[in-house]
C-alpha cells in the first residue's frame, strides 16, 4: 500500500533531516516507478546508516521488497548471486526462458546450462524484471565503488526498468560509471548536531577534551564516536590506519608525525603546493593518510592525523615537536605551541608565549585554538593570579565558541586561583553572558549575585558589568526577585561615569520612572559605517536597549542596526564571536514595530544564533509573530508550539509573552475567539497585571478587541487599569495611543469618540504603522456602527491602505470588507438593544436577518459556527427576543 505520508522513523540520524526527507521522496513513489540514487561522501560520514534508514523505512511500510548487494572484490559475480540468490522463491513463477537460466547459475536448477558469463547481466536484468513486475523492489547496494564495472552498469540498467528502484553508497571520488546517476552528497554535521551526537553516544569527559574531540573530527560522526573512545576500536577506522601506517616505510611514517604534531596548525605553512613536496609524500597519499591541492598538503581524514600521533612513542613525539618549534620561528602562535608541547611544569615565558599565541588566533577569528592556547597558559602560569586573569581570557573565548560545558568548567576552575573581587567579577561577566544565551537564567543571575557577594570592587567598572547584565536577565526573565536583586548591585557601582550603563540598570529597576527618556531625546547616532571603538560599541548598545524600555522603536532601530548589521548579515558560513548578539531580539522587535517586516524576517532568521538556545527561541517567537501578522496562521502556530517545547517559561516570559500573543492572534484569524481570549488573556497575572511589564503591556489592545468580542469588558477594564498604573504618570508615547485605543473599545458615545481621536489623530503614531491601522480600523468600525458614513469610510481606508502595505493581508481583508459592506447611513434611530449589540454581533444579526445559517455567516465574518452560535444567543438575551424569527423586528 502507497502510504499517503513520510512515516515517521524510528530510529533518529543526528542532523540528516534533509537528507532522509529526500530519501523518503524518493522512496515513496508509485510502486511501478523506477529510478537510482547514490549516497555519497567521505569515509565515516554516514553512508551505510542511511541507507540502512530508508531500508528500514522500506521494510516499514511494505511499499517494496528490499534486497542488500555487498561487493566481493575475489568474486565479481558475487553481487549477481546474492541478487538472485534473494529472489530465488519468485523465480520458479516467472517463465520458463527467464526462471530456469537464472536458476542454473544458482546451481538450483539440475540438468540446465549454466549461463555464459558474458550472458549473466542479461539473465539477472530478465529475472529481477520478471520478479519486479509482480512485488516492487529496493535494491540497496553499499560499498558501491567496490563493486566492479559489470556489476554497477547491471544496476544502472536493473533501476531503469518498471518497479525496481536502486538506493546505493560510494566513497568519493565516485566510480566513473556513476558519473550520470542522481547523487545525494552527505557533508559534515553542523557544529550544533556533531555536539549532539557527542552528547549521545559518548562517556563523559572534560570539557576541554570535548572540545578538541568535536573540533578534530570536523563533523564526521565516525571520528567523532571513535576519538571519544580510549581504547582504539577493533574494524575502525583508527585501526585501519595504523595497521597501513605500520607498512609504510620509515621517512614517510616520519613525515606523518611532523604533520600530525603541527595540527591543529595549517599543515599548508611547512608543506605548501609543490611537485617535488608530492614525490616525497606520494607513499603517505597513496596509502590515504595525506592530499594534495592548491592549498597544500592537507590530511585525508581526521582519524588519519590522530592514528598517526597515537602511534608514535613519547619520545620521538618531543622530539618532533622539538624541532617544529625551531622551524616555526616565522609564526610565533605555532611556536608557542610546539615549545609546550615539548616542555612540562609551569614556566612563565611559555605562558606569556602562549597568551600572544592566543590572541593571534582570536584575531584571525580562531576560537578553539584561542581558547584551548589560553587554557594551556593558565595552567603554565607559575602564580595563581596571572593563571586566574588568563583563565578569564579564556572564559572569553569559550562564551563566543559558544561551549557553555567548557565555559563552566574554567569558571569553575577559576573560583579555586583567586579570591580578588575584581578578577571574579572580570570571569562573571563573559560566564554569565554565556549561561544567559544558553538559556540558562538562573545559573547565570546565580554566577552574578555570587560574585558580588564576594567583596568590594577596587574598579566600579566591574560592579557596574555585573548590575548592566543582572539588569539584562531580570528584564527577560520578568522575575520581580531578579529586578530587586539588581538594587544593591548599582549601589555597589557607585557613581559611575558610565551614564548609558546607568540608564539601562534604572530602566530595569524602576521603568515607571523612564530614566532614560531624557538620553534618548538628546542623543545622535553615528552615520552609517562609521567606525566603532569597544567603548562605542558597548554604549551605542546600552542606547539601543534604553530606546526599546522607552518605546522609541525607530531610535532602537538606528542604534541595534549600527552595532549590528554587519555581524548578521555577514558570511554565516563564519561563526564569528557576538557576545551581543542578544540584542538582535530587541532589533528584530523594534524592526517589527516600525514597519520594516522583511528586514526583520532576514534579521529573525539568521544562522548565527546557532549555539544560543535563548537568542534562538526570542528570534523564533519573532518569526511566529511576523507569520501571524501576515495571516500566515499555520506556520506562525507550527513554530510557536515548536518554540514553546524547547522554551523555560518562568525563566523567558519576554519570549513566552510573545508566543502567547502570536497563538492569540492566530486563534481569533481562524474565527475562535474564545481561544483567542485566553491566550491573550494569559499575558496577564489573575489580577490584570502584565506578566511582563513592557511586552504584555504592548499587546494590551489586541487583548481589549478579544475581550470585546466575547463579551468580557469588566475583565478587560481591570486589565486596561492595572497596564496604565504599571506605565506610571508618565507613559511612553506609544503605550498612550494604545491605552486610548483600548479605553476607546470599552466606552461608549462621546467619550469613546474621545479616546479614537485620540489614538488616531496623535501624530507619534506614526512610528508604530500596524498599531496606527489598527486604531484607524476600530474608530472606522465604531463610526459605521454609529450611522457616520463618510467618516468611517476615511478611516477603513487608511487602515486598508496601511495594512496592505504592511503584508498584514488579514486585517487588510477586514478593513475591505468593512468598506464593501456599505456606510449608508440608516434614517431611523437605532433601538436601544441594537445600540447595546457589539460591532460583530449587529454584523451576525443582520445577516441571519438575511436568512444565512450559521455556517454561512462563520463563512461572511471567517469566524467559526461555535462563535456565531454564541453572538447569536447574547444577540436574543441583550435585545430580549426568544429566537431568530424575531430578530427583524
Amino acid at each position: 500500500m502507497h502510504p499517503t505520508m513520510s512515516s515517521p522513523h524510528t530510529h533518529e540520524l543526528v542532523g540528516r533531516d534533509v537528507e532522509l526527507a529526500r530519501l523518503d521522496g524518493f522512496l515513496e513513489q508509485d510502486s511501478s516507478s523506477c529510478g537510482m540514487v547514490i549516497v555519497a561522501g567521505a569515509r565515516g560520514i554516514g553512508k551505510s546508516a542511511l541507507l540502512a534508514a530508508g531500508a528500514r523505512s522500506a521494510r516499514r511500510t511494505g511499499h517494496r521488497r528490499v534486497l542488500t548487494l555487498r561487493a566481493a572484490a575475489d568474486s565479481p559475480e558475487w553481487s549477481f548471486r546474492s541478487l538472485l540468490l534473494a529472489v530465488r522463491v519468485d523465480l520458479a513463477d516467472v517463465p520458463s526462458e527467464v526462471g530456469v537460466p537464472a536458476l542454473a547459475f544458482l546451481g538450483l536448477e539440475p540438468g540446465a546450462r549454466p549461463p555464459h558469463p558474458d550472458e549473466l547481466p542479461s539473465v539477472v536484468q530478465a529475472a529481477v524484471a520478471a520478479v519486479a513486475a509482480v512485488s516492487p523492489l529496493l535494491i540497496v547496494a553499499d560499498d558501491a565503488h567496490a563493486f566492479d564495472r559489470q556489476s554497477i552498469v547491471t544496476l544502472i540498467r536493473l533501476s531503469a526498468m518498471p518497479g525496481v528502484v536502486v538506493l546505493g553508497a560510494s566513497r568519493d571520488p565516485l566510480p566513473g560509471t556513476l558519473d550520470e546517476v542522481p547523487v545525494l552528497r552527505l557533508g559534515p554535521l553542523e557544529p550544533g548536531d556533531a555536539a549532539r551526537l557527542f552528547t549521545e553516544r559518548s562517556q563523559s569527559l572534560a570539557a576541554q577534551r570535548r572540545a578538541e574531540i568535536l573540533h578534530q573530527s570536523a563533523g564526521n560522526p565516525a571520528a567523532l564516536v571513535e576519538l571519544s573512545r580510549n581504547v582504539c576500536p577493533a574494524g575502525g577506522l583508527l585501526a585501519e590506519f595504523t595497521a597501513k601506517l605500520a607498512a609504510l616505510p620509515a621517512p614517510a611514517r616520519d613525515l606523518l608525525l611532523r604533520a600530525a604534531a603541527l595540527l591543529p596548525t595549517s599543515l599548508a605553512l611547512l608543506y605548501p603546493a609543490s611537485s617535488e613536496l608530492a614525490a616525497a609524500w606520494r607513499p603517505a597519499e597513496a596509502a590515504g593518510f595525506v592530499t594534495f591541492s592548491d592549498a597544500g598538503l592537507t590530511f585525508a581524514h581526521p582519524l588519519a592525523a590522530e592514528a598517526v600521533y597515537r602511534a608514535a612513542p613519547a619520545h620521538l613525539r618531543l622530539r618532533t615537536h622539538r624541532h617544529l618549534a625551531v622551524a616555526l620561528t616565522a609564526y610565533p602562535e605555532h611556536q608557542a605551541l610546539q615549545l609546550a608541547a615539548a616542555a612540562s611544569g609551569a614556566d612563565e615565558g611559555i605562558a606569556a608565549a602562549l597568551e600572544g599565541a592566543a590572541a593571534i588566533f582570536r584575531n584571525r577569528g580562531e576560537l578553539y585554538e584561542a581558547t584551548v592556547t589560553m587554557q594551556i597558559a593558565a595552567q603554565r602560569s607559575p602564580s595563581s593570579r596571572d593563571a586566574a586573569c588568563r583563565l578569564t581570557k579564556a572564559i572569553a573565548y569559550a562564551r563566543d565558541l559558544r561551549d557553555i560545558t567548557w565555559v563552566s568548567e574554567l569558571h569553575a576552575r577559576m573560583w579555586q586561583l583567586t579570591d580578588d573581587p575584581d578578577v571574579l567579577a572580570e570571569a562573571a561577566v563573559p560566564a554569565a553572558s554565556a549561561l544567559l544565551w544558553a538559556g540558562r537564567h538562573q545559573q547565570a543571575y546565580g554566577i552574578l549575585v555570587a560574585t558580588h557577594r564576594a567583596g568590594s570592587m577596587t574598579d566600579p567598572r566591574n560592579a557596574m558589568n555585573l548590575a548592566v547584565l543582572a539588569a539584562l536577565i531580570a528584564w527577560l526573565s520578568g522575575d520581580e526577585e531578579h529586578r530587586l536583586g539588581v538594587i544593591p548591585m548599582l549601589e555597589a557601582a557607585g557613581a559611575s561615569t558610565d551614564h548609558s550603563a546607568t540608564m539601562v540598570v534604572r530602566a530595569v529597576i524602576d521603568p515607571a520612572e523612564h530614566w532614560g527618556r531624557e538620553l534618548c531625546d538628546n542623543v545622535s547616532i553615528p552615520l552609517p559605517g562609521t567606525p566603532l571603538s569597544g567603548e562605542s560599541r558597548s554604549r551605542l548598545g546600552h542606547l539601543g536597549l534604553i530606546a526599546w524600555v522607552e518605546d522609541r522603536s525607530r531610535l532602537t532601530a538606528q542604534a541595534l542596526d549600527h552595532v549590528l548589521a554587519g555581524e548578521l548579515l555577514g558570511d554565516l558560513a563564519e561563526r564569528r564571536p557576538l557576545p551581543g548578539l542578544g540584542m538582535a531580539i530587541s532589533l528584530v522587535a523594534s524592526l517589527i514595530d516600525i514597519g520594516e517586516w522583511k528586514l526583520a524576517q532576514q534579521y529573525a532568521g539568521t544562522r548565527l544564533a546557532e549555539g544560543l538556545p535563548m537568542v534562538q527561541a526570542g528570534l523564533a517567537s519573532l518569526r511566529a509573530h511576523m507569520h501571524a501578522l501576515r495571516s500566515e496562521d499555520e506556520r506562525a502556530m507550527r513554530l510557536a508550539q515548536e518554540t514553546w517545547q524547547h522554551l523555560e517559561v518562568r525563566e523567558n516570559l519576554s519570549t513566552h509573552v510573545r508566543l502567547l500573543h502570536t497563538a492569540g492572534l492566530v486563534s481569533i484569524s481562524n474565527g475562535d475567539h474564545d481561544n483567542g481570549y485566553r491566550y491573550l488573556r494569559s499575558m496577564f497575572d489573575l489580577e490584570g497585571r502584565p506578566l511582563h511589564r513592557h511586552v504584555s503591556s504592548r499587546f494590551v489592545a489586541d487583548f481589549v478587541i478579544a475581550a470585546v468580542h466575547c463579551d468580557r469588558l469588566d475583565d478587560a477594564r481591570t486589565v486596561v487599569d492595572e497596564v496604565r498604573y504599571a506605565q506610571g504618570s508618565r507613559p511612553t508615547a506609544r503605550m498612550d495611543i494604545l491605552l486610548h485605543l483600548s479605553e476607546a473599545l470599552l466606552e461608549a458615545g462621546e467619550e469613546a469618540e474621545r479616546h479614537f481621536r485620540q489614538a488616531v489623530q496623535d501624530a507619534a503614531g506614526l512610528e508604530w504603522p500596524y498599531e496606527h491601522a489598527l486604531a484607524h480600523l476600530h474608530y472606522g468600525l465604531w463610526l459605521r456602527r454609529n450611522r457616520r458614513p463618510r467618516e468611517a469610510k476615511t478611516m477603513l481606508s487608511r487602515a486598508a491602505e496601511i495594512f496592505t502595505e504592511l503584508g498584514a493581508v488579514g486585517n487588510a481583508a477586514i478593513a475591505e470588507r468593512e468598506l464593501a459592506i456599505g456606510t449608508q447611513p440608516s434614517h431611523s434611530e437605532p433601538r436601544p438593544a441594537l445600540s447595546a449589540l457589539t460591532s460583530q454581533e449587529q454584523q451576525v444579526a443582520a445577516l441571519a436577518v438575511r436568512g444565512l445559517n450559521n455556517r454561512a455567516i462563520a463563512e461572511q465574518l471567517f469566524i467559526s459556527p461555535r462563535t456565531v452560535s454564541t453572538h447569536l444567543s447574547r444577540i436574543y438575551r441583550k435585545a430580549g427576543i426568544n429566537g431568530r424569527h424575531e430578530l427583524k423586528a
